[in-house]
């Protein structure tokens, strides 16, 4: 297996999440079988583990965020 952290490194966005700018870390990572998921922290504690799906949309595959704090993760991670 290649390695990630050399292919898909770990950056930084900043969103506005439940009412203020904050910045969040994405680690980029893989699942067993290959698909491609972001990890995602604020102050050093995840929040939410996010993977964009075929069809388009992000889903959250772990964490209890909106799906509006989703999508505008996702979208700052596209934009990246």
């Amino acid at each position: 297996m290649a390695d990630l952290e050399l292919h898909n490194p770990e950056f930084e966005i900043t969103i506005e999440l439940n009412g203020t700018n904050q910045t969040i870390q994405v680690q980029p990572d893989e699942t067993s079988d290959g698909v491609e998921y972001f990890i995602c922290k604020a102050d050093n504690e995840q929040i939410t583990q996010i993977r964009k799906e075929e069809k388009g949309s992000w889903e959250q595959l772990w964490g209890k965020l909106n799906q509006d704090d989703i999508d505008n993760i996702g979208h700052a991670i596209e934009n990246k």
